[in-house]
């Protein structure tokens, strides 16, 4: 019985050579970090520049037909878009596919014969390495041109092939069918 007690006493005693356990989480110290959040990044926005497209030389898809009218006055042109059915409104630096049906705007197009192009109201040379810089990479490369997204709305750099020479751009409702 004494050597079971010795046992026993050797187990549960403080001076018994078994490695105490390991402290308990409450009791390790701790540091407050404050005013610190992580970034959050959607996997959608692959830009840093542009969380959302607004405006392409200074049109919005938001816009309504009288709206854009009474802002950049007479088109030089109006000629139907052959894909859509749609008005298109030529003005000196943009052209507009609005349908009359609903007043509202379905693409805005720059042509690649500019020399820049805007942005959300920032200036972007019309060239590839510009525009990459600007965007960061595609979401998507076709035949014909890259998309980028960002939100509901997408813009796609059409090129002509094999030169990677910018032939326009247009801005559009990426739900929109």
């Amino acid at each position: 019985m004494k050597l079971l007690l010795v046992t026993v006493f050797s187990v549960i005693s403080p001076f018994s050579v078994q490695s105490a356990a390991p402290p308990a989480a409450h009791e390790l110290p701790w540091t407050v970090m404050e005013g610190q959040m992580p970034e959050i990044i959607s996997a959608n926005d692959r830009s840093e520049t542009y969380g959302q497209f607004e405006t392409l030389n200074g049109v919005s898809l938001e816009d309504q037909k009288a709206e854009l009218l009474a802002r950049m006055g007479e088109p030089s042109a109006i000629q139907e878009d052959p894909y859509l059915g749609c008005d298109e409104f030529n003005f000196d630096d943009v052209q507009v596919g609005i349908c009359e049906d609903t007043g509202t705007i379905q693409y805005v197009h720059v042509k690649g014969s500019h020399d820049h192009w805007s942005l959300n109201g920032t200036v972007i040379p019309m060239q590839m390495d510009a525009i990459h810089q600007a965007l960061g990479q595609p979401h998507y490369i076709a035949e014909d041109g890259e998309v980028y997204l960002r939100g509901q709305y997408a813009i796609k750099v059409y090129m002509k092939p094999g030169s990677g020479e910018v032939e326009g751009i247009d801005l559009f409702d990426d739900t929109a069918s």
